[in-house]
């Protein structure tokens, strides 16, 4: 985790997340999500000290972890600007990250995964590549490992990258327009940074909403201008004045490098169009010394300028910041990178505007020593284009301020889900994350293999499932949104909830070699107690076997099992004896159908094992379905689990 002796505690107001254009599609199968939904995870400090906040958008590959952490455990800059004092949202664009890509919706997974290969010879190792993109290359220096096959930073980088979304570029820039219309409505006057191939969303948020959109910021934006950017620094239509109907309106100019090492690029031909919406946005492109972009960022600012854009450029080297590649944002001087930016903020974005008051605290408040990421589970699979990265597990962690209990608690979602099922229905909603942070534990939690942002690929993980139909969990939702104790709070109606909208937007369809599969589960939990030390495990649903499969490696890390709803492993897995040293509870809610419960724990104490059937409607606690952890009562069912471990798990 956090490896700088100088970081921050951090007092939050607010941590959620919500789902943006959560469309519904008719298959044969039945009812799904559409694809095009965009995914925003969002912090708000207590002490808000600056007026806007910061949207922040990620690269080609990447999704928005690219931001959240620097790959030998360091804060990433969306840590940083929230220790600055900014209210801080982190897009996964649609088919990246959270927003799950699916072929059944949006056609066939790109040819071959990211490589670790072509990520050293583009982003971590450029100066050790056979053929380097250019002679800049041999200027990087600040990579904080090898940056090649075998540095375990790079183990932290490649697992992340994945994701693909619409073949037609210009369809693709039309949904983020979308997207990007409705997050700035949602949230208000906003700044937008972006990085590399999610670089045209700064352009596309300030044209569909100018009034609302504070400053524009290109980390390496896409480039150089036309060519697959045919409206110059887009694929989709701008507002241009004079106006222009279609692409060919705008005619090019090719100009001549303007100093060595810079190449030839195309703007528009006198007298050039204005971008209309744009002229009154301060707007930053930020260059770094070793990257490839080097040569055609001078396009794009040429380009910008002429179409009327106040843009200023950093390049920085010239203020003495030296050594940088294209993934920046993540090397051994991030913090020094960042800090020109937040000066040009200052500068440019914030002077004379007034502040804003503190920001008050909501059920997802929480006093946080430090707040990250990691991946584990990464294993090496050679094929004939590269070596890829299969089985990694995302890792999300919260560390309160004020420990109170012993051991830390792993949340482990279950089947079709992502760890955000334990974060609540968001939009500032509390779920059991919060909630075991606020009581003062160390939180763990986990995308197992193929779901939210661990991402998902053929050649890694084998074929995948199809994408989940609304119909698999209505079933659920309606025996808990009904009767006398109705915990759902929705109607659990198809197309008439829009709690079920955003439940859904989560939901991935799954790897379809489960042995394979559950063999990762063991090893990334192996990996996790290897690197926190001895913890308990909460899993749910189709995850019930990860924690028992953990222990069958690590019996003396395992402290104890929550299972909510979840069943043991198959009987070829299940050893007994690696569970008698720690308290297992299984807990089952009234209406959720689920009635496998007793007999799991007799089969446990049939072993030895220290089990407990834990149902609910013994403990008072009605109408629950198998969604506990987002029903009106979630808090209920917290404190009876919170109860149990404080009984059984001791120190």
């Amino acid at each position: 985790m956090a490896q700088d002796s100088q970081t921050k505690p951090l007092d939050l107001a607010e941590w959620s997340y919500f789902w943006l254009g959560v469309e519904r599609a008719e298959l044969a199968r039945g009812t799904v999500v559409s694809g095009r939904q965009m995914y925003v995870e969002y912090w708000v400090p207590a002490a808000v000290r600056h007026p806007f906040p910061i949207v922040m958008i990620h690269g080609g590959g990447g999704q928005g972890t690219d931001w959240m952490g620097a790959p030998d455990g360091r804060r990433g800059w969306a840590t940083y600007f929230l220790e600055e004092g900014f209210r801080v949202y982190v897009v996964d664009r649609p088919g990246h990250g959270r927003s799950p890509f699916h072929p059944d919706l949006d056609g066939p997974f790109p040819r071959g995964a990211a490589t670790y290969e072509g990520v050293a010879r583009q982003f971590t190792a450029p100066e050790k590549a056979a053929k380097p993109y250019g002679p800049q290359a041999a200027k990087h220096t600040q990579w904080p490992g090898t940056g090649v096959l075998g540095d375990p930073t790079v183990d932290q980088v490649i697992p992340g990258q994945g994701g693909s979304f619409l073949s037609d570029l210009e369809a693709t820039h039309n949904v983020w327009r979308k997207r990007l219309e409705e997050l700035f409505d949602k949230i208000g006057p906003a700044m937008i940074m972006t990085h590399s191939m999610g670089g045209p969303n700064a352009w596309i948020a300030g044209d569909a909403r100018p009034g609302l959109v504070k400053a524009m910021i290109g980390i390496e934006p896409a480039g150089p201008p036309f060519g697959n950017l045919k409206y110059g620094v887009t694929a989709c239509k701008m507002t241009f004045d004079p106006p222009v109907n279609d692409a060919s309106d705008l005619k090019t100019v090719k100009m001549m490098p303007g100093a060595p090492g810079q190449d030839a690029y195309f703007i528009q031909a006198e007298p050039a169009r204005k971008l209309k919406n744009l002229l009154n946005i301060p707007a930053l492109l930020v260059t770094s010394e070793a990257s490839y972009h080097v040569p055609y960022d001078p396009g794009t600012v040429a380009f910008l300028r002429q179409a009327g854009v106040s843009l200023d450029n950093i390049k920085l080297w010239e203020i003495g910041i030296k050594g940088n590649a294209h993934f920046m944002m993540m090397e051994k001087n991030n913090r020094e990178v960042l800090q020109p930016v937040l000066d040009w903020i200052a500068a440019k974005v914030e002077k004379n505007v007034a502040r804003v008051a503190a920001a008050q605290p909501g059920e997802t408040a929480m006093n946080l020593a430090d707040t990250g990421i990691f991946w584990v589970g990464a294993e090496k699979k050679t094929m004939p284009y590269g070596t890829i990265v299969a089985g990694q597990m995302f890792v999300q962690y919260l560390l309160p301020r004020q420990v109170r209990h012993p051991y830390p608690i792993v949340l482990v979602h279950g089947g079709g889900a992502q760890m955000l099922h334990f974060m609540g229905q968001g939009g500032g909603e509390a779920g059991w994350a919060h909630y075991f942070a606020q009581a003062g534990y160390r939180v763990y939690l986990l995308d197992r293999p193929g779901h939210g942002r661990a991402p998902y690929h053929p050649d890694a993980l084998g074929p995948i499932g199809p994408v989940p139909t609304y119909e698999s969990i209505a079933a659920d939702l309606k025996r808990s949104a009904s009767g006398p104790h109705k915990r759902w709070q929705g109607s659990g109606d198809i197309g008439n909830d829009p709690r079920m909208d955003q439940l859904f937007a989560q939901q991935n369809a799954a790897p379809r070699d489960n042995a394979a599969t559950q063999k990762m589960w063991a090893t990334g939990g192996a990996q996790l107690l290897d690197k926190i030390g001895p913890a308990v495990f909460l899993v749910h649903s189709a995850a019930g076997p990860f924690g028992y499969l953990v222990a069958n490696l690590r019996p003396q890390m395992v402290k104890g099992i929550v299972a909510v709803e979840g069943g043991l492993p198959a009987d070829d897995q299940l050893q007994l004896e690696n569970y008698r040293g720690f308290p297992i509870a299984v807990v089952t809610a009234e209406n959720s159908g689920r009635t496998g419960g007793p007999a799991a724990v007799a089969r446990l104490k049939s072993g030895g094992c220290d089990a407990e059937d834990v149902q609910l409607r013994d403990q008072g606690i009605l109408g629950n379905g198998h969604f506990m952890m987002l029903e009106n009562n979630r808090k209920q069912v917290f404190d009876v689990i919170q109860a149990w471990l404080d009984r059984k798990v001791k120190a």
